[in-house]
């Protein structure tokens, strides 16, 4: 048995794992309802243990069966869900800031936040260039916290034992310039610790270049500011200015973190399993 096929065997006999791949497939697809044969497809699950978990979701409303028997998401997930972003911190706390950093660059700007189960971060919150030629990644997507500047500011602040498990999972190249091995990743972690920040170049997205500096908290970084620049437009001006405004802006979000007016304590969202 593969080490891949373990995990997924592992993922199947744990049944809330089981539950959230099937709704993260459902909330991901293009299609408002999707088959059970396609979801099993997707997960690379026997259809028999997608079909069981679908049947479990359904009884508490959480997914519902179409009369072309098709599967879509539920109205209490969608309840569940509406409630949940009202009370998500992160908005309230980085707005302005985002804001402010877009209006003063010029570019996108976003902020990352990492899951140290999955090693992966996202972006969850952004405020967008107004030029016409721009780069606005989707929000909620996992990404590998091994490629792009969002990703590389985080990692270079967690600790080595997350590092030995991500070089175990295997470094995924997406583009010719993705770090895919250990050697260089610690390198480069190492430059990101001494500059306080990361650019990188085309190492998720073609013609994309992102400037990003960890948030740093009293219980570490779980997470980080960006911008988002196409590769065309970034000159050597922009090279030299942007991570001083990158990491100005992201010390002041840090500073904020701890401050209760933004419902965001040390032990917040933002710095879930951090390292002590």
């Amino acid at each position: 048995m593969t080490e891949r096929s373990a995990r997924a065997g592992q993922r199947e006999r744990n049944p809330i794992a089981a539950l959230s791949r099937v709704l993260a497939a459902l909330a991901e697809s293009d299609q408002d309802s999707v088959g059970v044969r396609e979801l099993a497809r997707i997960l690379n699950s026997p259809p028999s243990s997608v079909h069981r978990t679908l049947a479990a979701a359904q009884e508490v409303s959480l997914v519902s069966v179409t009369a072309a028997d098709r599967w879509e998401l539920g109205w209490e997930l969608h309840r569940i869900a509406s409630l949940a972003a009202r009370k998500a911190p992160y908005r309230a706390a980085a707005a302005d800031i985002l804001d402010d950093l877009a209006t003063s660059t010029g570019e996108s700007a976003l902020l990352a936040v990492y899951d140290t189960k999955r090693l992966a971060r996202m972006w969850v919150a952004t405020a967008t260039s107004r030029h016409s030629v721009r780069f606005v990644p989707r929000l909620y997507e996992w990404l590998p916290a091994h490629a792009g500047a969002g990703g590389l500011a985080i990692l270079a602040h967690r600790p080595a034992a997350e590092l030995d498990e991500l070089e175990r999972r295997g470094l995924d190249r997406f583009t010719d310039t993705t770090i895919t091995s250990r050697a260089e990743l610690d390198q480069i972690l190492e430059q990101v610790r001494a500059d306080g920040y990361r650019v990188s170049r085309n190492e998720v997205n073609l013609g994309a270049v992102g400037v990003a500096a960890p948030i740093t908290t009293h219980t570490g970084v779980t997470s980080s500011l960006a911008l988002i620049v196409p590769q065309q437009r970034f000159t050597t001006a922009m090279e030299r200015e942007l991570p001083d405004r990158v990491v100005n802006a992201a010390e002041k979000l840090a500073q904020r973190l701890g401050d209760p007016v933004f419902g965001l304590p040390g032990d917040g969202p933002f710095n879930q399993g951090a390292d002590n």
